[in-house]
């Protein structure tokens, strides 16, 4: 049982999946900092953890369960990790020998906390990859992407369990080097799904292996003009996609400046870099080295998206 001083000293959150389909509160001292673990399934989903301690007083409530979450099990531990079906939300990961055996079994992504500045918060690194055995990512099998690109380089990749394999063809390699736009956006959307995007001008850039599409599913928000895709098993994001729903009428109707929404949804593909595993060109490549040397712009989505957000 936690003494008075010390829980005068924890503060309330309240955090969400984006739909709105699970809800949350969190009592811990004051988040300051992150936990960014380099393991497969976190480098992938882009968590940032927070981790109560239930021995101190600290609490995880649900305040509603719509039960949309799915359970994705992964780690040499067992670790269930919960993402929301409807919008991809990764929101909590429960690991009950640890909390079981610490009271520390809960991890919260802090990124789906609500009127949290993430880019402010100190980020702590947990070397993950190091425990258990090494991650293999699934093989991609499909048609290389076609597109010609001036020095185009493939690389290949796949959401966690494998049910989706991807390639896409950049111009140039994802390093150091990279030219084009690399692109970080805090809008509530962007936040909550870790993506670190770059932007295809051709969908013939992206391929995907037989089958992959059939296990993707996507959710629209906002003013529903595009649609994060991400897998319905593990739900790793991958790309952002045209809505189809919206047409060119719905859209004039719609949005404040159509005709720049029409522009830009016709001339780019993004596809999120976390989903990427390896180079078809140059074994040597490695993400976790190769992408901390990309020029990443943040965005401010937060602000700049109107009509804005509204937590539930």
């Amino acid at each position: 049982m936690s003494s008075s001083s010390e829980t005068q000293l924890l503060k309330p959150y309240r955090g969400n999946c984006h739909c709105g389909s699970f809800i949350f509160t969190l009592l811990v001292p004051e988040i300051v900092s992150a936990e960014s673990c380099n393991c497969s399934i976190c480098r992938k989903k882009g968590y940032l953890w927070v981790i109560p301690d239930t021995t101190k007083g600290h609490k995880f409530d649900v305040v509603k369960d719509e039960g949309k979450l799915t359970e994705y099990v992964t780690g040499p531990r067992g670790t269930k990790h919960k993402f929301c079906s409807e919008c991809g939300t990764g929101v909590y990961a429960l690991c009950e020998k640890e909390e079981e055996e610490s009271g520390k079994g809960i991890w919260v992504n802090v990124k789906a906390i609500q009127e949290l500045k993430i880019w402010d918060l100190e980020v702590k690194e947990f070397d993950g990859k190091s425990i258990g055995p090494p991650y293999q990512p699934a093989r991609f099998d499909g048609p290389e992407p076609t597109a010609k690109v001036e020095n185009g380089v493939v690389y290949h990749g796949s959401c966690h369990c494998g049910a989706v394999k991807v390639a896409v063809k950049t111009k140039g390699p994802l390093d150091k080097t990279y030219q084009e736009k690399v692109m970080e956006c805090n809008c509530s959307i962007c936040q909550r799904g870790g993506y670190i995007w770059i932007y295809p001008t051709s969908p013939d850039q992206i391929s995907f292996s037989e089958g992959s599409k059939e296990n993707l599913t996507s959710y629209a928000c906002l003013q529903k003009v595009m649609s994060k895709t991400f897998c319905k098993t593990c739900g790793v994001p991958l790309t952002n996609v045209a809505n189809e729903l919206m047409t060119e009428e719905r859209i004039r109707a719609s949005c404040d400046n159509p005709e720049m929404v029409l522009r830009w949804r016709n001339v780019v593909w993004p596809i999120n870099v976390r989903c990427l595993d390896r180079c078809a060109s140059d074994e040597s490549w490695e993400w976790d080295e190769k992408v901390k040397e990309l020029t990443v712009e943040r965005v401010d989505g937060w602000g700049m998206v109107k009509p804005g957000y509204v937590n539930p």
